[in-house]
């Protein structure tokens, strides 16, 4: 089975200036892990995660020893979120090296790249390097248990 048959193509996508905020908008719209930082001809530039943007907003110092320090009133949370939201964009927080693969990839090819990568999600680009989709483990499994019967 081939990734064009199962990838998933309603994607939310993002230019390197867009703002902090409407990132953070867009992970709370989509039901998708990724936003997808493109250029002018939608070739991938790179991505956004929800881990992405709460590493640029939080202190990079903090580990679980200071954490359990902290008071329990978030404001040192709150602060530094609200100050990336002002200050960061998307080139700013993207992962810029991202696996990627083909619509004409398979899906033994894809799971290959999860568990060598420990990725749960894959962007799809085609031979000139724009998104087309992105294909999921979920995905993977609905697909695959579905074609079983269960």
């Amino acid at each position: 089975m081939r990734l064009r048959e199962l990838m998933r193509t309603n994607l939310s996508r993002a230019r390197r200036d867009t703002p902090f905020g409407d990132l953070v908008a867009a992970h709370r719209r989509r039901d998708s892990r990724l936003v997808y930082v493109v250029d002018e001809a939608d070739r991938l530039l790179g991505v956004v995660s929800c881990y992405d943007l709460l590493r640029a907003a939080l202190p990079f110092y903090v580990d679980s020893g200071l954490a359990r320090a902290l008071p329990e009133d978030a404001a040192v949370l709150r602060d530094g979120f609200a100050a990336a939201c002002r200050d960061k964009t998307a080139g700013d927080v993207m992962t810029a090296e991202v696996v990627t693969v083909s619509p004409d990839d398979t899906v033994f090819a894809a799971e290959a790249y999860f568990a060598e990568g420990r990725h749960n999600v894959l962007p799809v680009v085609d031979a000139m390097g724009r998104v087309v989709g992105e294909v999921t483990r979920r995905t993977i499994l609905v697909v695959l248990a579905g074609s079983c019967g269960l």
